[in-house]
């Protein structure tokens, strides 16, 4: 068994690619330790040529093509083909610090863990180093042995993104807990449920991770077609959250009894989270589309929504939601034609 898999999707990513393997190359565990997983998602351009000539040099390197399924999909893919104790992920566009995969896998020994969360940082096209956001300051990085189900409960915020952990991969693949379908917060709804299956995890303050934020991105798009994609996603993250919070009620999704309530909470706090940040999108960019978003969004039941957790223009927001979605949408309309 290899110590430990990485994964990383490949779409588009030939600007990136070899940075990022070369950084996940140069870690402090040796190559016949671990394999690396790249999965080409369909990618129209020449990724996976560059990956397999880099592969060339380094047999820990496999390339596996497929049709396109997305992010999610090229992740499931390299879920089913790993091998490797511990399992991490890596997106193409990134890359990763030196020589610390290696002190991360030494904790998970150690410590018998099934996840452990590492820090990050926000780079931009230019590799310089960008301010976090206001809730990602906050996060307490402060060691704890924990459950999973507490980590949800008391630490865990609304970044779920996939690759800010290591996982002892049997969690993940014993339970089938496969990736959802999706281009935007696909992992939001996947990582509680991994989370719920771990019985021991930590965190360590290590930079880690370096996250690219580029200006084509999904995120970052203000482009018509761009923001429907984003809120049809939203969308789909709701129903997954509502289903799952549903599942966690009815005991179909086993918490323990001393983190139920917390678990909960968190669930109504991602959803407050979303809401607000699809009616703003619609005001901002969609408001012809204002009343289909408001029908499905009344449908899901998501009313009202939980301040807990939210300040300043967040409650803000929150409060006038919970009024009138559409007076909410209707004001930042206003506000944008302002400007």
């Amino acid at each position: 068994m290899k110590k430990l898999s990485y994964i990383i999707p490949l779409y588009n990513s030939a600007r990136w690619i070899e940075k990022c393997l070369y950084s996940v190359l140069n870690q402090d565990i040796p190559e016949t330790d671990v394999e690396i997983i790249c999965v080409n998602d369909g990618s129209p351009d020449n990724s996976a040529d560059i990956a397999r000539e880099i592969g060339k040099s380094h047999d820990c390197i496999t390339v596996t093509d497929q049709s396109n399924m997305g992010a999610s999909g090229a992740r499931n893919t390299g879920m089913r083909k790993a091998t490797g104790k511990y399992l991490c992920f890596v997106d193409p566009d990134d890359y990763v610090e030196a020589n610390v995969y290696g002190g991360l896998v030494r904790r998970m020994e150690e410590e018998q863990l099934d996840m452990l969360r590492f820090d990050y940082q926000i780079v931009d096209e230019e590799y310089r180093i960008l301010p976090k956001s206001g809730y990602e300051r906050k996060f307490d990085l402060s060691e704890k042995q924990m459950s999973g189900a507490e980590f949800i409960a008391t630490r865990l915020d609304i970044g779920c993104n996939i690759w800010r952990y290591i996982y002892r991969r049997e969690i993940i693949t014993e339970n089938e807990i496969w990736c959802f379908t999706g281009d935007y917060y696909d992992d939001t709804p996947w990582l509680p449920l991994v989370l719920l299956q771990a019985k021991r995890m930590n965190i360590c303050d290590t930079v880690v991770y370096n996250y690219l934020e580029r200006s084509d991105s999904l995120v970052k798009s203000r482009s018509a077609q761009m923001m429907k994609r984003k809120s049809d996603g939203v969308i789909l993250l709701l129903k997954y959250l509502e289903q799952e919070l549903s599942d966690i009620k009815t005991g179909k999704i086993a918490v323990d009894k001393e983190w139920k309530e917390g678990v909960a909470r968190w669930y109504k706090r991602m959803e407050a989270h979303s809401v607000v940040s699809l009616l703003t999108d619609i005001g901002s960019a969609l408001y012809d589309e204002r009343r289909d978003y408001v029908r499905q969004l009344r449908e899901l039941q998501v009313f009202p929504l939980t301040a807990d957790g939210s300040s300043g223009n967040g409650r803000r927001k929150i409060k006038t939601a919970n009024i009138s979605p559409m007076l909410l949408i209707g004001l930042i309309h206003i506000k944008n034609k302002k400007r």
